[in-house]
């Protein structure tokens, strides 16, 4: 396989949408190239997190190690480095630096809903440093096309690429719904809280109940921050759907596959978002989709054809939305059909791992064209 790549993200255990994404990605790609991936996150309490501790700094200090010892013992042509506004910015421009100062190829992967938008109302300083950063990799692969027009203002636009995340569509091939059930079942997947818009769905949940709607609620996902799940339970009694309302908590491997084969519709009624995997999870598994209109969400769910999108914050659409699916199995059996072949036909991995492939090329070729002309 010739071309080494060094590609750094969190590790597989940690709760997110990039460890998601690699899990599915690595092995995939490493049929294709010759691949070292190199956790720099690993799962550790929600309190710890974004925090500046002494075990945070020594963390960071061992991961700045083990990505030095694999400069020095792999070797890569390129070196592929998920990020994502804040601290973990901060961190791996480090990565940046010293890739570039090691003439390696980097090519950086944005993730997560607010990079452009984080960076705008940012201290000018931090601006000025992003722009630095940005400006040394070779390329910048964003998401979405709604995400990499904001990025634009940042990045050159020759560098930028457009790659939707992906998923491993054989792995989630599933049967026939059965639509026999006098309740159906939303499944909500996604940290509980205000930004995944949980409390605006337990709302919807109260106001389906009112209109005499069978709808049950499924909430699978860890907390958004500490106390949000108290909060969410809290809210379900005091509007008093707790009954339609099950709280699974962190779901993983068979017991999230079980949870989308049971399901009838998924509902991420999020503020924010970049391309969440928990729709491209729910497309595999032909699932309709009830969404908001952000980032790349709209890219993926059609409204009317494969799902419904909603304004963010818009608990009376979302209600009616989610009434109309819960009420209709031929139409939710029709847009489950429609969201798999999507899936099928534009996210899946090894789709996914070709075009990875022939970015690479693109910049190995681009690399040593300038090198020969310089």
């Amino acid at each position: 396989m010739g071309m080494r790549v060094l590609m750094i993200g969190p590790g597989f255990a940690v709760t997110g949408g990039i460890s998601a994404l690699n899990q599915t990605v690595v092995p995939v790609l490493g049929q294709r190239v010759d691949l070292l991936y190199l956790p720099t996150v690993q799962q550790r309490p929600l309190s710890e997190s974004g925090k500046v501790s002494l075990r945070n700094l020594g963390l960071i200090v061992s991961q700045y190690l083990r990505f030095l010892a694999a400069l020095w013992q792999f070797r890569p042509h390129i070196i592929h480095i998920h990020t994502s506004w804040g601290i973990a910015w901060l961190k791996d421009t480090f990565f940046i630096l010293v890739g570039k100062t090691l003439r390696r190829r980097v090519v950086l992967h944005m993730h997560g809903g607010i990079f452009a938008q984080a960076h705008s109302s940012s201290r000018r300083w931090m601006q000025s440093y992003t722009r630095l950063m940005i400006g040394l990799v070779d390329a910048v692969i964003e998401i979405s096309a709604a995400r990499a027009a904001q990025l634009a203002q940042i990045a050159a636009p020759r560098r930028l690429v457009v790659l939707r995340n992906c998923i491993d569509t054989r792995a989630l091939t599933m049967g026939p719904k059965d639509h026999s059930q006098s309740a159906s079942r939303a499944l909500f997947l996604g940290v509980v809280g205000r930004n995944k818009g949980a409390f605006d769905l337990l709302q919807a949940m109260a106001a389906l109940k009112e209109k005499g709607c069978p709808l049950q609620l499924w909430l699978a996902g860890d907390e958004e921050a500490p106390g949000d799940l108290a909060k969410a339970r809290a809210l379900a009694r005091e509007l008093d759907v707790a009954d339609r309302c099950r709280f699974v908590g962190l779901v993983r491997g068979a017991g999230k596959t079980r949870l989308l084969r049971e399901a009838d519709m998924l509902v991420l009624p999020s503020y924010y978002e970049g391309l969440p995997m928990a729709i491209l999870e729910a497309m595999a598994a032909g699932l309709p989709i009830v969404a908001t209109h952000v980032g790349g969400v709209p890219e993926v769910v059609q409204d009317g054809y494969n799902g419904f999108l909603v304004a963010p914050g818009d608990i009376e659409a979302l209600a009616a939305r989610l009434a109309i699916l819960a009420t209709d199995p031929d139409l939710r059996a029709a847009m489950g059909e429609r969201s798999r072949e999507s899936a099928e036909r534009e996210l899946d991995v090894r789709q996914y791992a070709d075009r990875l492939v022939a970015l690479y090329e693109s910049v190995e070729m681009r690399t040593k064209a300038g090198s020969c002309t310089g």
